[in-house]
């Protein structure tokens, strides 16, 4: 059944009047990061999508929140309590996970399309149109620390030891001082090629990236050096994940590559039907799970490149899979959102939320971030969970 929440549209919209009145963001000690905080896009800067956590199936909505505009691919952001999360008019909105109620938001720009990054209690904000294209928030005074002019950033930023990194729309790899914002360096990796996917960190030096064409780069960040490089003879868009000395990547001509991140050789590569465009894959422990625009959400072995299983919805499957302990949690443009056994494929839940799934998913205090089109955040928790808030609150009204 489509969830639908008349009167959350009443509440979304006196909470966006609300947030007028505390447009900031604030916390305490945010330079102190826990393991289940998620300071980048897919929580770690590999990008594996794959996490150490269990949801007890089967799910309930427990919030949603209007953050007033689209997503771009990125999961949210975690810090302590609250998912932070940026929209395609430029806002950061702060969301208190226990509650749904806004902390406050923040204008950083023209759109921010990429992954923030929270690195040493900053805030780093990458923005995809207009003239100021990076920002630095400090988190604990909820004041800007600097801003940059320039070429636009469109992907995920790094945090590498007393800097933050990133490709912008021009091909350029840059640099900038975490302290004030000066550029340290800069490397062409490929004149006036765009870059979608975002970068994956492969050891603590070297990061891959790849541009639409299909060309691959792994780079030293210390020594601003190309250590390798590959062609995958056909165009990448979509975010790569990294473990173990392997890297998946996706294109949009129907293929999957493994890549040896030591050589940038292939491991191997599987040819499906041309026409399909395959999703950002993610990595779960002997396993790459990937969904496609037919439909098809894919299981390859991840030694061999062979399919395990395959499970088909009704419409595209274009955001990242979640791999969370033994299930794969994916979502679709048809409005659908699953819970599939990470071993069989197997569709264990199902649910029909409004709004289509783009973006990537993230878990937080046992439930799950969900971010819809066109305005949403979604968090889900186990059902049994959501029964005991919902009598608690009964039993607390006078």
């Amino acid at each position: 059944m489509m969830i639908r929440h008349h009167i959350t549209r009443w509440s979304a919209a006196i909470l966006v009047l609300g947030l007028s009145a505390c447009q900031t963001i604030q916390f305490e000690r945010p330079q102190v990061l826990s393991e289940t905080d998620w300071p980048t896009d897919g929580q770690t800067e590999s990008r594996s999508r794959a996490v150490d956590a269990s949801l007890s199936l089967p799910l309930a909505l427990e919030w949603e929140y209007n953050a007033n505009a689209g997503f771009g691919p990125a999961s949210p952001l975690v810090l302590q309590d609250r998912v932070l999360v940026g929209n395609r008019k430029g806002e950061i909105h702060s969301v208190e996970i226990g509650t749904g109620k806004g902390r406050g938001f923040k204008q950083m720009g023209e759109s921010v399309e990429g992954s923030a990054l929270i690195h040493d209690g900053t805030l780093y904000v990458p923005v995809a149109w207009g003239k100021r294209i990076m920002i630095a928030f400090d988190l604990t005074k909820g004041t800007n620390r600097w801003r940059k002019r320039g070429v636009p950033f469109a992907t995920a930023l790094l945090g590498h030891r007393d800097s933050v990194v990133g490709v912008d729309l021009e091909g350029t790899l840059k640099a900038y001082s975490t302290r004030n914002g000066e550029e340290l360096w800069s490397m062409e990796l490929a004149s006036y090629r765009t870059f979608k996917a975002f970068p994956v960190r492969v050891s603590e030096s070297s990061v891959v990236f790849a541009d639409i064409t299909g060309q691959v780069y792994r780079v030293n960040l210390d020594t601003q050096e190309v250590e390798w490089t590959t062609n995958l003879g056909s165009p990448v868009y979509e975010t790569p994940a990294a473990a173990e000395d392997r890297i998946a990547i996706s294109s949009t001509r129907g293929t999957l590559h493994l890549l040896d991140a030591t050589s940038g050789e292939a491991v191997w590569t599987w040819e499906g039907p041309e026409h399909i465009r395959m999703g950002a894959p993610a990595l779960g422990s002997s396993e790459i799970i990937a969904g496609a625009t037919d439909g098809h959400v894919r299981a390859f072995d991840r030694a061999t490149g062979a399919v395990r299983w395959e499970t088909e919805f009704d419409d595209v499957v274009s955001a990242a899979p979640l791999v969370a302990g033994s299930h794969v949690f994916v979502g679709t443009l048809g409005q659908e959102l699953a819970a599939l056994d990470l071993t069989t494929g197997e569709n264990l839940w199902q649910t029909e939320v409004e709004g289509r799934i783009k973006s990537a998913m993230a878990v937080a205090e046992g439930g799950l971030l969900v971010l819809t089109e066109p305005r949403w955040v979604l968090y889900f928790k186990p059902s049994e969970e959501v029964s005991a808030t919902e009598q608690t609150m009964r039993e607390d009204q006078p």
